[in-house]
């Protein structure tokens, strides 16, 4: 198990649509980081608070808050939401890999060098380290892809076949 991994919201939300969502990443993240705006994001409008949402998910021990230092000075970042530079910035600043979903952000963190994952990569990650066998890997896929967080072509490409 990796002791922490930095997240932006499109992952947490993936979770969100899994069953044991939050079950599965435990077992491979101790924590999992993300930036004030980023639990502001996931919780806000459903939620009274974030406190409420980290307790329906019982994720109060995973989940931490953590604010970079700084925003990187990074090509084209003025063109991400708060919670996504803060989430890049934060990877960069620990040194660590980070999740994320949206296509700009991951271009612009792989372009900062970051080990970048959806949450779709990181259910395989867990059938790789025998974490989730054949069948609930593919169940969690397709759960991926019923909740519209991954298109077809991921799917039938990460497919247990």
């Amino acid at each position: 198990m990796t002791d922490f991994v930095v997240s932006d919201a499109g992952p947490l939300i993936s979770l969100e649509k899994i069953s044991d969502g939050y079950g599965f990443i435990r077992k491979l993240y101790g924590k999992i980081i993300v930036p004030p705006a980023v639990l502001h994001e996931v919780s806000q409008g459903i939620y009274s608070s974030a406190q409420d949402y980290l307790l329906l998910y019982k994720v109060e021990d995973l989940i931490e808050t953590a604010r970079p230092s700084s925003i990187a000075q990074i090509p084209e970042m003025k063109r991400l939401h708060t919670g996504e530079a803060e989430a890049i910035s934060l990877a960069l600043q620990f040194k660590c890999p980070l999740l994320i979903e949206e296509t700009l952000g991951r271009k612009i963190a792989m372009s900062a060098g970051l080990k970048i994952s959806g949450i779709a990569g990181q259910v395989i990650k867990a059938f790789k380290q025998g974490i989730l066998d054949k069948a609930e890997t593919n169940r969690k896929l397709e759960e991926l892809l019923a909740g519209g967080r991954i298109n077809q072509e991921i799917f039938e490409a990460l497919l247990m076949r």
